[in-house]
């Protein structure tokens, strides 16, 4: 028995607060994400996440309001939405931090391989959300919502005493125009053997420190924030933050059951169980889709990722209602295509399409937009599924996952290998730079042949 909040609701009613509530997440995820490049630009990366961390624990401090004997549905509103929204702030802060954070600390050989791992980090994390929000799988007792609340605390204290503990980056150092030795030493304890000063120096005088006013922003850097922005979105249509989110109320209804009368405990923990293998999915998939995607390149990988979850997510449409074996094998299928391709390029193709002065904005901009279409999507599908289920998957899912994989087709470029001169060369030609082309023949010969999804090698000679 639970003294957590319990509050009878129609299904209407239920569909309608329980997507508000998930939704709730998303605006303070926003707002953190425009919060972060102006903070970066005055504080630094370190010390901005830092601060950005704090309206975390006031969320989870803020929803232990609803474990209050019977809070009615106002105070529980309040106490959930008003939390998740400040948890949002960090979230939203943290997916544009990693990516400022590695360009500061790495030397530009390893960074794109670190960035990738971005979408393991955000695997395991839903991975251990699944488990410990699973009341079957990891039971908490009568105080089960009050622990829960603490559980979600405890990263963000650890990442504050961490950010505290460790130097200011070197690039950091730079900016503030400390002596060489405080740069050399923050440089040896982030890149230890390997750290190179003159490579720091070089690296740094082109970035985003010392960037161009915002009016003299290049036509190449907007095209690559316009990519990028579509391969961060196309991840919200993957269904990945749907079957993170749904799952469970998925699964149940695929048995028939409607989740405002409550679940049957036995089907309840095996949904459960089942949740939790689709998170054991993605953290193996995402763990060798890191490999995958810095060895074959980005460009191939992100289009077949979202081709294959547009296809299972389709086929997985049909069943909703009728066979859950049979969503369980198409939904593992669709994290195992996150994880492979469709996730990890997402996360950061942004930092690598546009000019490195512009990389904190249009970095954090394109994250934004990234968790503004998650917003959407969340929101919308429980009210479309309780019309048909099929239809929200297709419309929430595999229809634009299949749009934005053609438009990355014709436009995303091959980033790896490439030095910031050459991807900014293929983004300034007028043509669709999703082509492959040698520069010199640019507004001469035209293209020598076409782009193919399957080509990683360099796109210009």
């Amino acid at each position: 028995v639970s003294n957590g909040p319990s509050v009878s609701l129609t299904p209407d009613e239920w569909s309608s607060q329980w997507s508000t509530i998930v939704s709730s997440f998303y605006p303070g995820s926003i707002v953190g994400f425009l919060l972060m490049p102006i903070m970066v630009s005055r504080l630094g990366t370190k010390l901005s996440m830092g601060i950005l961390s704090l309206p975390s624990i006031l969320g989870c401090a803020l929803q232990l309001l609803a474990a209050f004997p019977s809070p009615g549905v106002v105070l529980l509103d309040i106490a959930l939405c008003g939390g998740r929204f400040l948890v949002g702030i960090q979230a939203g802060a943290a997916l544009c931090f990693l990516p400022l954070f590695l360009i500061e600390i790495s030397n530009p050989a390893s960074r794109s391989l670190l960035c990738t791992f971005q979408q393991v980090s955000q695997a395991v994390g839903t991975l251990l959300g699944l488990l410990f929000g699973s009341e079957t799988l990891f039971p908490l007792g009568e105080y089960r919502f009050e622990w829960l609340q603490l559980i979600a605390v405890i990263p963000s204290v650890i990442l504050i005493v961490l950010l505290s503990v460790t130097p200011p980056t070197p690039h950091y150092l730079l900016h503030e125009g400390v002596e060489v030795t405080r740069v050399i030493d923050s440089l040896k304890y982030y890149q230890g053997s390997r750290a190179d000063l003159q490579s720091l120096q070089n690296d740094y005088t082109s970035h985003a420190m010392k960037g161009a006013p915002r009016s003299k922003i290049p036509w190449s850097s907007w095209k690559g924030f316009v990519i990028g922005s579509l391969a961060a979105i196309s991840y919200s249509f993957t269904a990945d933050d749907l079957i993170d989110t749904f799952s469970s109320t998925i699964l149940h209804g695929a048995q028939g059951e409607d989740p405002s009368y409550g679940y049957d405990p036995e089907i309840d923990h095996s949904s459960d169980l089942m949740s939790l293998g689709l998170g054991v999915v993605l953290v193996f998939s995402s763990l060798m889709g890191s490999f995958l995607v810095d060895r074959f390149g980005r460009r191939p990988l992100i289009i077949l990722g979202l081709i294959c979850t547009a296809l299972f997510n389709f086929i997985a449409s049909f069943f909703l209602s009728s066979i859950p074996s049979v969503v369980l094998l198409f939904f593992a299928l669709t994290k195992a295509s996150i994880g492979l391709g469709a996730g990890a390029p997402a996360w950061f193709l942004t930092s690598e399409l546009v000019a490195l002065p512009y990389v904190p904005l249009f970095q954090s901009l394109s994250t934004g937009l990234l968790l503004c279409s998650s917003m959407i999507v969340t929101f919308f599908y429980l009210p479309l599924s309780l019309v048909s289920p099929p239809l929200s998957l297709l419309l929430l899912s595999s229809i634009p996952s299949l749009i934005l994989a053609i438009l990355l087709f014709l436009f995303l470029p091959e980033t790896k290998g490439q030095t910031p001169r050459e991807i900014e060369l293929k983004l300034s030609s007028k043509r669709l730079s999703g082509f492959k082309y040698n520069v010199d023949e640019i507004g001469q010969k035209g293209f020598v042949s076409y782009g193919s999804i399957r080509d990683t090698d360099y796109l210009i000679q």
